[in-house]
């Protein structure tokens, strides 16, 4: 059962509004007096739903609940744009593995080299489903996109520990994982060689995730993975 976002009132009660309603009172056939699971930005709740109608649910709100995260590691991913549809996948993935912030970039070869503000909208929404699915207590931050040589320059400084997904590395990122991480992962035809020289002179240390060639979208899945335990 999804733990569902609620405005949580000074009184003792909590309101639900929007499309969550809908989904509450229809293919879950709540009603009146049903408990549900629900929750402020990072505190969890137990509620006793009290007043139902269109468009709003009322809640007494029983007690608090503790939420936690996957693990205790701070990630930041740094993603090349890749198809729409697989950049869908890998903000709900990344977000149900524990990433804490998400920077999308443009490379030489990114296949997709803008995104306005519907699909940015849709990107966080994917966010916050997933995040009601998963129960984990903070809200990972998704920035807006940036070229390349725009986040080198401006955000990956901030990385205590930078690392960049090369398959050619012979360094394995199980070995490079801290508490405070930064990975970048490329676009499905990877950086070309004078992004490369570019990314490494930026204080970047080359990693692999095994010897067979991950899509973008598998990769960033499977640094979070394990960078965030």
């Amino acid at each position: 059962m999804p733990r569902f976002f609620a405005d949580i009132l000074s009184n003792g009660q909590a309101v639900i509004t929007g499309k969550d309603v809908s989904h509450i009172l229809g293919p879950l056939r709540k009603k009146i007096g049903d408990e549900l699971s629900i929750r402020d930005r990072e505190t969890g709740y137990r509620a006793r739903i009290t007043e139902a109608g269109r468009g709003r649910i009322t809640l007494e709100v029983l007690s608090s609940q503790e939420l936690s995260d996957r693990g205790s590691c701070r990630v930041h991913l740094g993603i090349s744009l890749i198809d729409l549809k697989d950049m869908d996948d890998l903000m709900r993935g990344v977000t149900e593995l524990g990433v804490s912030e998400i920077h999308p970039v443009v490379s030489g070869r990114s296949n997709v080299r803008h995104i306005g503000e519907k699909r940015m909208q849709r990107f966080r929404q994917i966010i916050l489903e997933a995040i009601k699915q998963c129960e984990r207590r903070t809200i990972p931050v998704l920035h807006e996109p940036l070229l390349l040589e725009e986040f080198l320059e401006h955000i990956s400084p901030a990385w205590p520990n930078r690392l960049v997904a090369l398959p050619s590395s012979q360094i394995s990122l199980w070995d490079c994982r801290r508490e405070d991480t930064g990975i970048l992962i490329g676009p499905e035809g990877g950086f070309s060689e004078s992004e490369v020289e570019k990314i490494i002179s930026c204080a970047f240390t080359p990693v692999h995730m095994g010897r067979t060639v991950l899509r973008s979208c598998t990769a960033a899945l499977t640094a979070v993975a394990l960078l965030a335990m």
